[in-house]
């Protein structure tokens, strides 16, 4: 499956990243970090050209989609490509200094946070809608910011050393990560005694989970059919829980600009009207995706063959 090579790929690359970007920024700055970037971005751009195909796919279904002087505003070029993944690594050098808890360093401005706020002084606690749009650890920017704790869902095999990561560089991190198995129901049951506990539960809601149990939803992003996960919203809404979109675009140097939005305020549902329930509130979300890739082009970060509708049991067969 596409996104599971994805996922493994830029996962690896990730706790590499981590390890050594946190060594030179700490030690050069700033400045020469962003320096680094371009000769870094170049290597890969050259050298990967299933990231550059994904990004100019993207690109392309953006410009196609999208009104006149919306997106790019233009047909995407050779340069574009180049500069979405320049975007993306300075994503991750970002990433870095927040985990590291040099989070002040940033110029954060918020929209819709006092939802989240409230939620979190009632002792309600809901899930936090993320995406690979813009930096997905918005969550930590706010929790750091309102003393709200947020567990972060990653179906990954690093989890342990990553949280080891939050501990050694900031040991009053508010931030968790839960290492679930997708295949499993413990999952859910992980999830609601979060829930159950008045806090926070980050779930990136773009993308299907290698290896889980649900079959993903078909829908239309970007004039494209592409494929999404029903669970995070069906669990909500099995759970009566709210549903809120998180998400966290960069405006300029160390200026961010976080958004939330209530996507469902919760409330408790039949079992039977809970699938009708997640599918709209999976739309509603999907089109908040593509109004933020307009509003910020080179922010979409699923760099690997997003509109690859085949199911992960078709792809399984074809291998």
């Amino acid at each position: 499956m596409a996104s599971a090579r994805w996922a493994a790929m830029a996962e690896s690359g990730s706790m590499a990243a981590m390890r050594t970007m946190a060594w030179f920024h700490d030690t050069f700055g700033r400045r020469l970090s962003l320096a680094l970037l371009y000769p870094i971005t170049t290597y890969f751009y050259l050298r990967a050209p299933e990231i550059r195909r994904a990004s100019r796919e993207y690109l392309e279904a953006l410009h196609a989609s999208s009104p006149p002087g919306a997106g790019l505003g233009r047909a995407p070029t050779t340069r574009d490509s180049f500069h979405h993944l320049h975007r993306f690594a300075i994503n991750l050098l970002d990433r870095m200094v927040m985990w590291g808890g040099d989070g002040r360093s940033f110029d954060m401005r918020h929209q819709g946070s006092e939802d989240l706020y409230r939620l979190a002084h009632s002792g309600t606690g809901g899930i936090l809608l993320g995406a690979h749009l813009g930096s997905y650890d918005m969550p930590r920017a706010l929790a750091e910011t309102g003393g709200v704790t947020v567990n972060v869902v990653m179906f990954t095999k690093h989890a342990a050393r990553i949280n080891a990561f939050f501990e050694q560089r900031d040991a009053s991190s508010r931030i968790r990560v839960l290492n679930l198995d997708p295949g499993s129901i413990k999952a859910g049951l992980e999830i609601k005694a979060c829930l159950d506990r008045g806090e926070f539960v980050g779930i990136l809601a773009d993308r299907v989970t290698p290896g889980g149990r649900e079959h993903p939803v078909e829908t239309m992003f970007l004039g494209r059919p592409a494929v999404f996960p029903l669970s995070p919203f069906l669990l909500g809404c099995v759970l009566g829980r709210p549903l809120l979109v998180s998400l966290c675009v960069r405006t300029g140097d160390a200026r961010y600009q976080t958004v939330v939005k209530t996507l469902w305020e919760g409330e408790r549902v039949p079992r039977a009207h809970c699938e009708a329930l997640a599918r709209t509130l999976l739309e509603r979300y999907v089109r908040l995706l593509e109004d933020q890739c307009r509003h910020a082009p080179y922010e979409w970060f699923n760099l690997y063959d997003f509109w690859d509708v085949a199911t992960p049991a078709e792809e399984a067969h074809a291998a």
